[in-house]
């Protein structure tokens, strides 16, 4: 993969305490907001790189600190990411639409932890 053929890059954190979490990078360290959707909000922390705040609610069990993070990578062409991938390691899903309007695939790394690569619609 080549540095270039990336485009931005988002991090996306599991939230239990969804309020706090949203005022913390919203109000207090004053990143701006750039997208809001139920259970999910978005800051711009520069022209490139985002933090999503996704809402995990209590009763959807305990965080699992290997997997409660997403790191999330806009490319120009996901179906060409998706062919490099799946011909250097195991575990890349299939190519899928994905309701906030990205096709889009995902791995984990040796940790478990999920990265996904997506083209907006």
């Amino acid at each position: 993969m080549k540095p270039s053929s990336v485009e931005s890059f988002h991090t996306v954190l599991f939230c239990r305490e969804w309020d706090a979490c949203v005022n913390f990078y919203r109000d207090i360290l004053g990143f701006e907001e750039v997208d809001t959707r139920a259970g999910f909000v978005e800051v711009q922390v520069t022209p490139e790189s985002l933090i999503g705040l996704l809402r995990h609610k209590k009763e959807d069990g305990a965080i699992n600190l290997d997997t409660s993070i997403i790191l999330s990578f806009k490319v120009g062409n996901v179906g060409k990411m998706h062919q490099r991938l799946s011909k250097r390691c195991k575990g890349v899903t299939e190519l899928k639409r994905h309701p906030w309007g990205a096709r889009l695939f995902e791995l984990r790394d040796p940790e478990g932890r999920r990265l996904e690569f997506w083209t907006p619609l």
